[in-house]
């Protein structure tokens, strides 16, 4: 079995040395692999930070190791660790984590929630994109060859965008790249849009304003589409503008 050390700190360490165990003996030959994925995987954990995982089994989760997870998910909650009701994680089969079909449920934690079974929706396209690409497999094959490639026109495609919740996903990671980008610091995603309330001009403070407020909203809103999609174009644009400003600045003081 792979080690449950990680290069980010003890804390983590300690969850991922009860959860990776505890997942063999609840899974048993049914264990196909563990990865970390989020932050975790592409260096940029900080301490507000959640532990981002995925789980695949080789066949769907049976009752009986369903029940086995959700009490070790318990266990973990109850550790006195600052990351034991942070983590976000799913189990999926090798089948269904080949393809991603919406609608589909699976064993899912999310922070402070419980695990049970939840429906994935078509932000899940981008969590798995993110585990093809970066995750590190603690556990089992390289995820590449568990998950076909998904395309740029796929990830382009909006019909994701329309629940509220998954808009203020967009919003805020938009509001963290953009704080990263004017001070030179990585924080949480929740710190960077309460940041870019007090910061941003209009219409983008009134639109981070409701990002804060609609983050655990599924409910569907067609009508702030449009502005969540032209805030990417912005941040986009200012990324660029301060790329260039940068390579000015490192040319004029090579001459």
């Amino acid at each position: 079995m792979a080690t449950a050390k990680t290069i980010y700190a003890p804390a983590v360490d300690e969850i991922l040395a009860v959860l990776i165990p505890g997942v063999h003996a609840a899974l048993g030959d049914n264990l196909l692999g563990v990865y970390l994925r989020g932050s975790l995987a592409t260096s940029d954990f900080i301490d507000t930070s959640e532990i981002d995982f995925l789980v695949a089994t080789e066949r769907p989760v049976s009752d009986g190791e369903a029940e086995a997870l959700i009490e070790l998910h318990a266990r973990l909650a109850a550790l006195p660790n600052k990351y034991a009701d942070r983590l976000e994680g799913a189990y999926i089969d090798r089948k269904s984590l080949k393809r991603f079909e919406p609608g589909q449920r699976f064993l899912t934690v999310e922070c402070e929630t419980p695990l049970r079974w939840k429906a994935h929706e078509t932000s899940w396209l981008i969590e798995r994109c993110g585990l093809r690409e970066s995750g590190i497999a603690l556990l089992g094959p390289d995820p590449r060859s568990l998950i076909d490639p998904i395309s740029a026109e796929e990830l382009r495609d909006p019909e994701w965008l329309p629940p509220r919740s998954h808009q203020a996903y967009v919003v805020e990671t938009m509001c963290r790249a953009l704080y990263t980008l004017t001070s030179g610091e990585l924080v949480s995603k929740r710190k960077a849009a309460e940041w870019a309330v007090s910061e941003l001009p209009e219409p983008w403070r009134g639109l981070a304003e409701k990002a804060v407020q609609r983050r655990a909203d599924p409910t569907p809103d067609e009508t702030t589409v449009e502005s969540v999609l032209c805030f990417v174009q912005w941040v986009a644009a200012e990324g660029e503008a301060f790329a260039a400003s940068q390579s000015a600045a490192s040319t004029d003081r090579s001459t």
